[in-house]
C-alpha cells in the first residue's frame, strides 16, 4: 500500500530565484499554503523532503519556493519532480468527492450486480473525469457523472453502474 500520496509535480522554473511552478495534482491548490514541507522525487521511493519557503498562485497554478533552491539552475535540476505527503497531511474531502488514486483498482457492478471489471486509469477532463474499467478484455469509458454514476463505496472499494446501451461496447 501506498505511503506517500502525489499532490502534484514540478513544471518548470519561474524567475530567476529558484521558484518552480506546479501543476497541482488536488482537490484545492489553496491547499499547497497549509504544507511546510513536500517529498519531491522522480519516485516515492526516491523522493526526499524539501521544505517550503513560499506559496503563492500565478494564473492558476501554485508557484513554490523551496528552502535550498535557490536558482534557476537549482530548478531546473527538479523538473518533473513529484510531489507526494504524507498520510497526516491529507485532506478530509467534500461528500461524494473522491481521490483519483482511491478510484483505481475498485470493482465496477452494474445496479443489477453484473461484474463489469476494474477501474485502471482515471481521466481527468475539463467536463467531467472519465473512468477507464478493463471490461471483457478491452477498455471500456465511463463518465463519473451523475448519470452512470450509482453509487460508490469507498469503504468496500465498489462503484454501481446505471449503464446505457452501448456504454460498455
Amino acid at each position: 500500500m501506498m505511503s506517500k500520496y502525489i499532490i502534484g509535480s514540478i513544471a518548470r522554473p519561474v524567475g530567476l530565484k529558484g521558484e518552480v511552478i506546479i501543476n497541482p495534482d488536488t482537490y484545492d491548490i489553496n491547499r499547497y499554503f497549509e504544507l511546510d514541507a513536500v517529498y519531491a522525487g522522480r519516485s516515492e521511493e526516491t523522493s526526499t523532503i524539501l521544505s517550503i519557503e513560499s506559496v503563492r498562485i500565478h494564473k492558476g497554478r501554485p508557484v513554490i519556493k523551496f528552502e535550498s533552491i535557490d536558482s534557476r539552475s537549482d530548478a531546473e535540476n527538479i523538473v518533473d519532480y513529484v510531489l507526494f505527503i504524507d498520510e497526516k497531511d491529507r485532506v478530509e474531502l467534500p461528500e461524494g468527492i473522491y481521490f483519483i488514486h482511491d478510484i483505481i483498482g475498485m470493482h465496477v457492478y452494474s445496479i443489477d450486480e453484473e461484474f463489469i471489471g476494474i477501474v485502471k486509469d482515471v481521466l481527468t477532463l475539463p467536463a467531467q473525469n472519465i473512468y477507464i474499467v478493463h471490461h471483457n478484455n478491452k477498455e471500456v469509458m465511463i463518465p463519473a457523472v451523475d448519470e452512470f454514476i450509482e453509487s460508490i463505496d469507498n469503504e468496500d472499494k465498489i462503484i454501481r453502474i446505471k449503464p446505457i446501451e452501448g456504454l460498455l461496447e
